[in-house]
């Protein structure tokens, strides 16, 4: 094997443990999509969760019926749309974790569903989850990765 060919391995390896780091970190956030069972829950549904939580619920609901789609895209799509696809995701999972707490902060959940400490644990580590798979995102062996569409032909046409 010569030093090109070795590199080459290399660097195919590292793309591979890369995008298996984001797909793992993405799919942590999976149970962001249980959240429709908390709906019922709100105040004007007849519970005791304040309104605010609506909003963070039911769009943490969609981003998480999302993450098979999304995870399947990181493993196994290649182009810049994919790529894009990815960073935006991402970004807009991570903001609306913020939303979520700015909500407990404003409008705290009450302590018969979860104490504060929890939310606001719980909500943080999985943004950080989410800002690192973003940041993983922007690595320059990534971006090759999805930019290197000739070797294989992107789910979404470019």
């Amino acid at each position: 094997m010569n030093d090109t060919q070795y590199h080459n391995t290399a660097h195919k390896i590292i793309n591979l443990f890369m995008l298996k780091v984001i797909a793992i970190l993405m799919t942590l956030t999976l149970f962001r999509a249980q959240t429709i069972f908390f709906i019922p829950k709100i105040e004007m549904f007849g519970g005791i969760t304040p309104n605010g939580w609506l909003g963070p619920w039911a769009s943490d609901f969609v981003i998480g019926l999302l993450v098979p789609v999304m995870v399947y895209l990181a493993l196994k799509a290649k182009g810049a749309r994919i790529w894009g696809l990815l960073v935006i995701y991402n970004a807009v999972g991570a903001f609306d974790y913020s939303q979520g707490l700015i909500t407990q902060w404003v409008s705290p959940m009450p302590v018969e569903m979860a104490s504060q400490i929890s939310v606001y644990l719980g909500i943080g580590v999985f943004m950080i989850f989410q800002l690192i798979a973003l940041t993983l995102l922007f690595r320059t062996d990534v971006i090759h990765h999805f930019s290197a569409s000739s070797q294989k032909k992107s789910i979404i046409n470019e």
